[in-house]
C-alpha cells in the first residue's frame, strides 16, 4: 500500500540482520539509515525493529543501531512501514521470512541473489502479485549514476553490436552477482543463455558471457562479456558497442564517506521511493529474469562446465549456498 507524503520517517523492519559470522549489510546499511558515527539522516527512513534467527546477534544489532529486538521474524506487523532483509546467509528462507509480510501489504527489499531456485523466486513473486505488494531486490551498482550515463549514451549506438563489463568481486554468489545485475541495469534483459568459466566460483578470476536475442529490425544476436576479477582498478566499467561504441567507469573508492554517498545512498533511496509510493524500480519479470541469469551461470560453471546454460534450461536446479547454513531446513516448520 503506498504511504502519504508526509514527511514522517518510515518505520523499517531488518529480517535477518544478521552477525559476526554471516555475510550481511545490516553493519553497512544500517548505520546510514539510522545515521550513526557521525553521519547526519540521509533518508527518510528509520529501523526501528530487528530479528535474527541468532538472538545475540540481533540483540548486538539491535543495541547498535537503537532498534527493538522481536522474538519471532513475524512479530513486525503493526509495527513497520517496511521490510529489509539484508543477510546473504538467508537466502534459502527469504521465502518463508516475506510471506507473512506480503500477505499483510507491507512492502519488501529483499537482498539479492533474491532465490537459489526458480521455484522459490516464482512462489515471492506470485504471492506479491497476488496482494499488490512491491518487491524490490538489487545490486547497489544499478542505481549508481553511471548507469543512467550508459543508458542515454546506449541509444545513440544502438543496435548494440556486444559489450564488456568488469566488477571486482570476491565469490559469484554474493559479489559477482554485481557485475551481472550492473550488466542488466545499462544493457537490459532479452538474455538466452548464460555461460560461466572459472577454476573456482568461490573465488576471482572468472568470466561470464550473455547471449542476448537481437534487437530491432536491423539487430543480431550479441553477446556480452563480463570479467569477473579483484583488484580490477575500478569496482565496475562497461564498453558498449554498436555504431561507435561507449564507455564508463565507476569510481566510488575515495573514502568510506564517498562509498556511503556515491555506492550505498543511491539505492537506499530508491528503496525509500519503493517504500512510499508503491511503485517497483523495474518489473516482477526483470526480479525473474536476473534470477535466471544468475542461475544459469552457476549451473553453466557446476553443472556444464563452463558450456552455455539456456534460461529455458535451468528446471527446477538449485543453486549451492554462498556460506555455511545458518538456517535449520525445517525453519519453515518452527
Amino acid at each position: 500500500m503506498p504511504l502519504d507524503g508526509k514527511e514522517r520517517l518510515l518505520r523499517i523492519g531488518m529480517l535477518a540482520c544478521g552477525g559476526p559470522s554471516s555475510i550481511t549489510h545490516a553493519p553497512i546499511w544500517g548505520p546510514i539509515i539510522n545515521a550513526l558515527d557521525g553521519r547526519v539522516m540521509m533518508t527518510g527512513m528509520l529501523v526501528t525493529h530487528v530479528w535474527d534467527i541468532r538472538k545475540d546477534d540481533a540483540e548486538a544489532f539491535g543495541k547498535r543501531i537503537g532498534a527493538e529486538v522481536v522474538e519471532s521474524f513475524d512479530q513486525m506487523i503493526g509495527k513497520v512501514d517496511a521490510i529489509l532483509i539484508p543477510d546473504f546467509d538467508a537466502v534459502p528462507v527469504y521465502k518463508y521470512l516475506v510471506r507473512p509480510y506480503i500477505e499483510a501489504g507491507i512492502p519488501c527489499f529483499i537482498n539479492r541473489p533474491f532465490a537459489l531456485c526458480l521455484k522459490d523466486a516464482r512462489e515471492m513473486i506470485e504471492l506479491a502479485k497476488k496482494h499488490g505488494v512491491p518487491l524490490m531486490c538489487g545490486s547497489s551498482f544499478e542505481y549508481v549514476k553511471e548507469v543512467g550515463i550508459v543508458r542515454s549514451r546506449v541509444k545513440s549506438i544502438e543496435p548494440i553490436t556486444g559489450y564488456l563489463v568488469d566488477n571486482s568481486m570476491s565469490d559469484y554468489a554474493t559479489h559477482g552477482i554485481h557485475g551481472l545485475y550492473f550488466a542488466y541495469a545499462c544493457i537490459g534483459g532479452g538474455v538466452e543463455r548464460v555461460s560461466y568459466l572459472t577454476p573456482d566460483w568461490k573465488n576471482p578470476n572468472g568470466v561470464v558471457i550473455l547471449e542476448h536475442r537481437p534487437r530491432g529490425e536491423d539487430g543480431k544476436t550479441f553477446y556480452g562479456c563480463i570479467q569477473e576479477v579483484a583488484g580490477a582498478g575500478t569496482n565496475a566499467w562497461i564498453k558498449v558497442y554498436g555504431r561507435g561504441f561507449i564507455e564508463q567507469a565507476c569510481w566510488w573508492e575515495g573514502s568510506s564517506k564517498d562509498r556511503d554517498i556515491f555506492l550505498w545512498l543511491p539505492m537506499l533511496l530508491e528503496m525509500e521511493k519503493m517504500f512510499r509510493t508503491g511503485k517497483m524500480p523495474e518489473p516482477y519479470e526483470s526480479l525473474y529474469e536476473k534470477t535466471q541469469i544468475f542461475l544459469a551461470g552457476f549451473k553453466s560453471h557446476l553443472e556444464k562446465g563452463g558450456a552455455p546454460v539456456a534460461l529455458s534450461e535451468i528446471g527446477d536446479w538449485r543453486a549451492p549456498l554462498p556460506g555455511p547454513p545458518r538456517y535449520p531446513e525445517d525453519f519453515h516448520k518452527a
